[in-house]
């Protein structure tokens, strides 16, 4: 054990102020998956609607932008994305540049579903936003100051 890591030493840990903040993350989390279920999607479907949604102006989304963005392995995307291909909720592409990669949007069906979701999403942040902010802020105000 080097000095730095002495009880000591320690930096300060608020640990009621970390376990309250991974409490309403996952509050807000399960809320949302149980929401993409009522729709018929599973979670990390819902999380690839909004990417393609939310992509950055002059992104042109692909299996592997998308993998990046939803930190997932290539494989499921493609799973994800063949599953909602197949309920038309997004189309695939060949990129005219390049007809090696598939360039993945979403339907109007898929804009339907999501922006449901996503009026939901944002009264639920609304609802929970002051126990979250909290708790991060109890976190902030715990941490060591960086020099």
């Amino acid at each position: 054990m080097t000095a730095a890591a002495t009880p000591a030493r320690a930096p300060r840990v608020n640990y009621g102020a970390l376990a309250e903040f991974r409490y309403q993350i996952r509050r807000f989390v399960r809320v949302s998956e149980d929401a993409a279920r009522t729709t018929g999607l599973e979670p990390q479907q819902h999380q690839l609607l909004l990417a393609l949604k939310g992509a950055p102006a002059g992104a042109a989304p692909t299996i592997a932008w998308l993998a990046e963005r939803l930190q997932l392995r290539h494989h499921s995307v493609v799973g994800s994305v063949d599953r909602l291909v197949g309920r038309g909720l997004v189309d695939r592409r060949r990129d005219p540049g390049d007809q090696r990669r598939a360039r993945i949007s979403l339907t109007v069906t898929g804009e339907e579903i999501l922006h449901r979701l996503s009026v939901f999403h944002q009264r639920e942040i609304r609802l929970r936003a002051p126990a979250l902010v909290s708790a991060m802020m109890a976190i902030v105000r715990a941490a060591p100051k960086s020099r």
